[in-house]
């Protein structure tokens, strides 16, 4: 997924997110995934707005982003 980007794309990533690349690992999740999906998603789809991001599901984004996103367990 990451290492099929360009580095203005993880660049726009880290703008979208508010976090480095090297802090990807440990920083929160949600916005980093929304990042990642919006930009994925803009190459197919340009006239997509972070709006659309925003109100996606996450098997909607797994289905852009190709890979598991991060979930949350609730019991």
């Amino acid at each position: 997924m990451i290492n099929n980007l360009k580095m203005k794309e993880l660049a726009e990533i880290e703008t979208l997110s508010g976090y480095n690349m090297d802090e990807w690992e440990t920083c929160p999740k949600v916005k980093l995934t929304m990042a990642i999906t919006y930009v994925m998603a803009k190459k197919d789809k340009p006239e997509l707005t972070w709006e659309e991001v925003e109100d996606m599901t996450l098997d909607e984004m797994q289905g852009i982003i190709g890979e598991e996103v991060p979930k949350v367990k609730v019991s």
